[in-house]
C-alpha cells in the first residue's frame, strides 16, 4: 500500500468483543502503524457485574465503557465510538437505525478494511448476529449516495471499504475445547493472521474487563489458549478488490494506495 495510512474499523456489539475476539489483530495492525477504530453498538449493560461485584446493574454500562477504553489503550485502538444502543435489545431495534449509525462511521473514518462477526456471531449471541448483518449491509450502503443522504454534508462523501472480514474460529479448535460456540470448518477460513507477537498484549487487555472476569478466566484456563491466540482467523465476506491465493496472511492483501488523504 505504499505510504498510505491504513485504516481499519471494527463493528462489534459489546465491550470485550474486541479483546476476546480479534484483540491480537488489533494490536498487530496498531503496532504496525494502522489507525484502528472500534464502533461498539452497546455499552454492555446486560452483562455480568463481576464476581465479587465490581459495580451495580445501574452503573454497569458506564463501568464497562470505561473498561473498554482501558482495553483499547492497551491494544492501540485510536478511537472508540459508542453507537448508543441497548445491550440485549439489538434484535428489537429497527435495523435501519443501526445500519445508519454504522454507515455514518464508515463515511467519517473511511476505513479500507471492515471487521465484524461471522453469521452466527461466534457465540450465537443475538446482538452479535445482528451486528454481523449490519456490517454486511453497511459495507454496501456506505458507498451508495442514495442511502442516508442527509449524512453527505461538510465534505462527508460516500465511501466503499475495500474488504469486509468476519472473525471466525475453526470448529476443530472449539471441538477440542468442548465449547458450544459456533465455529466453521478450518478449510472455510480465508485469512489466517500471525498474531504470535501480540498474545500477551491481548491477555493484558482481557484484565481490563474486570466485570467479565468469569468469562476471561474461563477462556484463559482452556488448555492451549495461548497457543491458539498465536493466530487469528477470518472469512473474507465481501471485497471490492481482486482476491489472490487463499488463505491470505494480511487483511490489506490486494489493496493498493488509490486513496490518500488523512481522516480524523
Amino acid at each position: 500500500m505504499g505510504t498510505m495510512k491504513k485504516r481499519i474499523l471494527l463493528l462489534l456489539a459489546h465491550p470485550d468483543d474486541e479483546t476476546f475476539g480479534p484483540g491480537g489483530t488489533i494490536a498487530r495492525y496498531a503496532h504496525e502503524g494502522a489507525d484502528v477504530y472500534l464502533a461498539t453498538a452497546t455499552k454492555g449493560q446486560a452483562g455480568m457485574v463481576g464476581d465479587p461485584p465490581v459495580t451495580d446493574r445501574e452503573h454497569l454500562g458506564e463501568v464497562r465503557a470505561a473498561e473498554l477504553l482501558c482495553a483499547a489503550g492497551i491494544l492501540g485502538i485510536r478511537k472508540v465510538i459508542f453507537l448508543g444502543f441497548v445491550d440485549g435489545r439489538l434484535v428489537d431495534t429497527p435495523r435501519e437505525r443501526i445500519v445508519e449509525k454504522a454507515v455514518e462511521q464508515i463515511r467519517w473514518i473511511r476505513p479500507h478494511v471492515l471487521i465484524g462477526f461471522g453469521p452466527e456471531g461466534v457465540s450465537r449471541h443475538p446482538d452479535h448476529i445482528v451486528m454481523s448483518q449490519v456490517a454486511l449491509e453497511a459495507f454496501d450502503a456506505a458507498a451508495d449516495p442514495s442511502r442516508f443522504p442527509g449524512q453527505l454534508v461538510n465534505g462527508i462523501a460516500p465511501w466503499g471499504p475495500y474488504k469486509l472480514y468476519q472473525y471466525e474460529i475453526s470448529r476443530e479448535i472449539l471441538s477440542a475445547w468442548n465449547v458450544p460456540l459456533a465455529g466453521i470448518e478450518e478449510r472455510e477460513l480465508t485469512t489466517i493472521l500471525d498474531t504470535s507477537a501480540y498474545v500477551e498484549k491481548k491477555v493484558e487487555a482481557f484484565f481490563s474487563h474486570r466485570t467479565q472476569a468469569k468469562d476471561y478466566n474461563r477462556i484463559l484456563s482452556r488448555e492451549g489458549y495461548r497457543e491458539f491466540a498465536r493466530r487469528e482467523t477470518y472469512v473474507l465476506a465481501k471485497s471490492r478488490v481482486a482476491v489472490g491465493p487463499l488463505p491470505e496472511t494480511d487483511l490489506f492483501e490486494g489493496i493498493r494506495g488509490e486513496e490518500e488523504g488523512e481522516r480524523r
